[in-house]
């Protein structure tokens, strides 16, 4: 199963929560995947160097990712698609299935993942950490959804 994340640019929050899920579900032997775009039309930047930083602090080392924008493909190909926003689901609600759709807030207490680009590392880092408690419930969400396929 493939899981798609969204957010503004992709090089801040959905590369990041890409390379969280990947991570876990290495762990847990699972087999699924994730990748990532934006809402914008950015193609070929690179992963901002701040959530490089903050992937490292979690473990995370080697993780390579250049921006592209949603397309009709990747809609299509993902089995689930998570946005960092509600208002980007509400977005991408216009063009992708409804039922395969969700935002992080959804799975999390804390409401949208906020967007810490131009901020300091501690805004990254706590970003990366919020998206690792989302995964932390998506994961067993998508196990329940989607268990036979797992």
């Amino acid at each position: 199963m493939k899981v798609l994340f969204v957010c503004t640019g992709n090089t801040c929050r959905s590369p990041m929560a890409q390379a969280i899920f990947t991570h876990k579900a290495k762990e847990q032997k699972l087999n699924m995947g994730a990748d990532s775009a934006a809402m914008s039309l950015t193609y070929g930047e690179r992963v901002n160097p701040k959530a490089e930083e903050a992937l490292r602090k979690l473990g995370i080392t080697g993780f390579s990712h250049l921006s592209q924008p949603v397309t009709p493909q990747l809609l299509e190909e993902s089995d689930f698609i998570v946005t960092m926003t509600w208002q980007q689901r509400a977005a991408l609600a216009a063009v992708a299935d409804d039922g395969k759709l969700a935002a992080f807030c959804e799975f999390t207490a804390g409401g949208d993942i906020s967007d810490p680009y131009g901020r300091d590392q501690a805004a990254y880092d706590k970003c990366a950490a919020d998206i690792s408690a989302g995964i932390d419930c998506l994961i067993p969400y998508l196990k329940g959804r989607f268990g036979g396929e797992l």
